[in-house]
């Protein structure tokens, strides 16, 4: 009975994959400019922002009204400033209260459509939900997801990784009340399209490095990793910030020393992050990259140190090959890449199903 209402329900919410196969799908990156103008798009449709807005009017008031002109600044001064960081926070929230409360519509359309792996295989699904959010009013755009990988995002953050590590079935009927049953039909699908991808990777279009005895890795060409890392977060973008800096110190004399000594550690600091990040997305843009990362992994001979050294000497070449990275410097050593397989991919390895995949 209740498996014949899900089918009822299902055939009824869900649009139809042939609807959409007879227009093109057209999605927020077709439309705007850059991810950029999309945001502001959103943001300016934002409730948030209209009530920031509307805060300017009691403060003009008060300013022409007002004799003494102190309070009326500051408070303009915080709204200024605050203002915005407190448009970000809300509209981030909204965000996901709305997908929150659309769980059992997101599974569907990934039941209906069976995405894998692959981002592309979420545009009719990302473009599916841009219409269901805005036509039932959950959202006040049509753009909710700018892009594929956006939605493929949002699955993993809100449904795969929060569900997969519950650890009994009382915890994930308490966190996801009804939505359950659809979440597990919705996983069930995801895995199995991931698990034919990848065995069609690995048996046409897994890539064998050959000539690996010249490779070398970034470890025996600098002296010091700090020297490598200065060379890859230190480039154009980063020349604005260090001139800015620069004018500070000259500007402040002697005085804000405090100031001098943070300013550049955490720049440091926020560059580091960045490129790490950025390596973890040069890595998610085709998913032949990442299951090539893998494959490499699972099938490396040598284990320990040395076996690392060997993955990464591998990688690198791949993906200088492949023109993903402009030399075979993207892992540092065999450290290096054991720190970024834990920190971006043992996580997923603790799901279930995708340990008996990869096994």
């Amino acid at each position: 009975m209740k498996e014949n209402e899900l089918k009822n329900e299902k055939s009824v919410d869900v649009l139809s994959f042939k609807q959409l196969e007879s227009q093109k799908i057209v999605l927020p990156q077709d439309l705007f400019r850059s991810s950029f103008t999309w945001f502001c798009y959103e943001i300016y449709k934002s409730l948030a922002f209209r009530i920031w807005m509307l805060l300017w009017l009691p403060l003009s008031v008060w300013w022409k009204l007002s004799n003494n002109f102190i309070y009326p600044l500051i408070v303009s001064l915080l709204v200024l400033f605050l203002g915005p960081i407190f448009v970000l926070v809300i509209c981030g929230l909204s965000r996901k209260r709305s997908l929150s409360k659309q769980l059992i519509q997101f599974c569907k359309e990934v039941t209906e459509n069976t995405p894998s792996s692959d981002p592309h295989d979420w545009e009719v699904v990302a473009a599916n939900l841009n219409s269901y959010l805005y036509e039932n009013k959950a959202w006040n755009t049509r753009y909710f997801f700018f892009n594929a990988m956006g939605c493929q995002e949002a699955f993993r953050t809100t449904l795969l990784e929060p569900f997969s590590l519950k650890k009994d079935e009382a915890a994930k009927v308490k966190s996801f009340k009804d939505s359950v049953p659809y979440i597990e039909e919705a996983l069930g699908v995801y895995f199995t399209e991931v698990e034919k991808q990848w065995k069609l990777f690995n048996t046409e279009k897994s890539w064998s490095p050959v000539g690996l005895e010249d490779a070398k890795l970034p470890k025996e060409a600098y002296r010091f990793k700090l020297t490598w890392i200065l060379k890859r977060i230190f480039n154009l973008r980063c020349l604005p910030l260090f001139l800015y800096y620069f004018l500070i110190v000259y500007t402040s004399g002697n005085a804000d020393l405090i100031s001098r000594f943070l300013f550049p550690v955490v720049m440091f600091f926020i560059m580091t992050r960045d490129f790490q990040n950025m390596r973890m997305i040069v890595l998610s843009v085709k998913m032949e990259h990442k299951m090539q990362f893998l494959s490499t992994i699972i099938n490396e001979e040598e284990s320990g140190a040395n076996g690392w050294d060997e993955i990464a000497k591998k990688i690198n070449r791949f993906l200088f090959k492949k023109k993903v990275w402009n030399n075979e410097e993207f892992f540092y050593d065999g450290l290096d890449c054991e720190w970024f397989f834990s920190c971006f991919f043992y996580h997923l390895l603790s799901l279930k199903k995708l340990c008996g995949l990869l096994r």
